[in-house]
């Protein structure tokens, strides 16, 4: 289980480092701290997970609610650094630059016109249906941009690549993201929970002081093969 947390944290900040200053400069992007939760089925097992995210422009850091040992995740997409900090030994590691994922939506989601009221902000429902299942997105307009990761390293916030690509190119804020079977069970939520606007200092996005730096391993293991166990 803590596996995956971690493969999450690293899967938003590979996400979110795609995002160009270029790109930020024409979206008005949400500043605060977002905490949402995440129940998943991947290959029959479900398991579920709470971040909170503290975001501001071109930056945001990253830990799990729940459990103050794991790693949190720091990205500067304007400096393109991913750092990832143990607070546990005092150490940070600063992560390779990943793939950009896809800049256009390979087709944009129906918007069904439908609208209710989530964490306090009205939300407009989109739709996108695929061969196996169909998925739902609800979205605000009130809080500015922003984006979640899809479709690498084994692990989804939202496993839609192209709804994904789509946030990622809007300037709305998603707030429940879910997706369903053909038979209509639920196999993915991705729900907001919390929602804070603030200011948020700078120290926040940098590695902390007097921590040492860790010398990333030349060989990284596969994420799809973290947790499996090995054959006797």
């Amino acid at each position: 289980m803590k596996s995956r947390v971690c493969m999450v944290l690293g899967v938003l900040a590979g996400y979110m480092l795609a995002l160009t200053p270029s790109f930020a400069q024409k979206i008005v992007n949400f500043e605060g701290v977002v905490v949402f939760k995440k129940k998943g089925e991947t290959a029959g097992v479900v398991d579920s997970v709470s971040m909170r995210l503290y975001i501001k422009g071109d930056k945001f850091m990253a830990e799990d609610v729940n459990d103050a040992n794991q790693p949190r995740i720091i990205v500067d997409t304007k400096k393109k650094s991913i750092f990832m900090i143990t607070d546990r030994s005092r150490e940070y590691m600063q992560m390779p630059t990943p793939p950009a994922p896809p800049t256009v939506p390979a087709r944009p989601p129906q918007k069904t016109g439908k609208t209710d009221q989530m964490a306090g902000h009205a939300c407009e429902q989109w739709l996108e249906k695929t061969g196996d299942t169909d998925m739902e997105l609800w979205t605000s307009n009130d809080l500015g941009k922003l984006s979640l990761p899809s479709g690498t390293m084994g692990v989804n916030l939202i496993s839609s690549q192209n709804m994904a690509t789509f946030l990622k190119n809007s300037n709305m804020f998603p707030m429940l993201f879910l997706e369903r079977n053909k038979g209509g069970r639920e196999i993915t939520r991705l729900e907001v929970v919390s929602v804070e606007k603030k200011t948020l200092n700078e120290a926040v996005f940098e590695p902390p002081q007097g921590y040492s730096k860790m010398t990333v391993p030349s060989e990284v293991p596969n994420p799809a093969d973290t947790g499996k166990k090995k054959k006797k």
